[in-house]
């Protein structure tokens, strides 16, 4: 069961300056704009970033059903969109300011920093 109403989560991700500054945050890491993984990603920065929810399996099945998904396709599309941008670890190492080793970049790490960095008011105007 959601805490908040799946309408709540439906227009935070539709929100324009929310979808602006989550998918800055998830360009400036080198993950492609073609990828459906990437629009997932800007959704799961936004979902965590503003508190809705910050249990990725949650987030994931929110997403699934905002896009009439499942939760383990969304989770595929962001992994794999991930696995994609090459030079991810040294990117989001130089956002959150220190060397984030390889073998511990995955989903839920990219959308935790992303989520935190998404609060930040020098990269956003939510606060």
């Amino acid at each position: 069961m959601y805490i908040h109403a799946i309408s709540e989560y439906a227009t935070a991700t539709a929100d324009n300056t929310f979808r602006v500054t989550a998918e800055k945050l998830v360009l400036k890491c080198g993950i492609r704009a073609d990828l459906k993984g990437f629009h997932r990603l800007a959704d799961a920065v936004i979902i965590y970033g503003t508190g809705l929810c910050t249990e990725f399996c949650r987030i994931y099945r929110i997403i699934g059903d905002l896009n009439g998904l499942q939760s383990k396709s969304v989770m595929r599309e962001i992994s794999y969109a991930i696995k994609q941008s090459f030079d991810l670890r040294a990117k989001l190492s130089a956002l959150v300011g220190f060397d984030i080793p390889e073998s511990e970049i995955h989903s839920g790490l990219v959308i935790a920093y992303l989520g935190k960095l998404f609060k930040n008011p020098e990269l956003s105007v939510y606060a």
